[in-house]
């Protein structure tokens, strides 16, 4: 094998590992002197954010009321969070009413209130959420429920 050892590319390559972190792809390291033959293969990676909860505030809504739902995440590499909402038709983002979904929200809470296809007297609505971290990885939150009441 010839060429120079690999070790005093390290800190070049950890700086390259920190800027491209999430990317789920192959980097080909190869050194220009000596033969092709000291190319590396180096595989970098993304940890996926870390849920804590997922709840709403308060559990039971009326006519006219609203509730919070929050998530609670964190990324392990510092990366930062974008979040997904999905409900249906019952509960109803508080300042947008025709949107069921919600993608790639900034805010880890969500404003809801009663919407329009209420079943019962008392019915349940469920809120979902998925957090990313805009680098590949991504977990998903969960779905809380909350009670909606005529």
């Amino acid at each position: 094998m010839s060429g120079r050892p690999l070790d005093p590319m390290a800190p070049a390559l950890q700086r390259v590992l920190r800027f491209w972190g999430g990317a789920a792809v192959a980097l080909l390291v190869g050194l220009a002197l000596g033969s092709c033959d000291t190319a590396r293969s180096v595989r970098f990676y993304t940890r996926s954010p870390v849920v804590m909860s997922l709840t709403a505030f308060p559990e039971t809504i009326g006519p006219g009321d609203s509730a919070i739902v929050v998530c609670n995440a964190m990324d392990p590499d510092g990366d930062s969070l974008v979040y997904d909402w999905f409900s249906d038709c019952r509960l109803v983002k508080k300042n947008r009413p025709d949107d069921l979904t919600y993608y790639n929200a900034r805010e880890s809470f969500l404003v809801v209130r009663p919407g329009s296809c209420i079943r019962d007297s008392v019915d349940t609505a469920w809120v979902s959420c998925e957090v990313r971290d805009g680098r590949g990885g991504g977990a998903y939150a969960g779905t809380v429920h909350i009670i909606v009441r005529q």
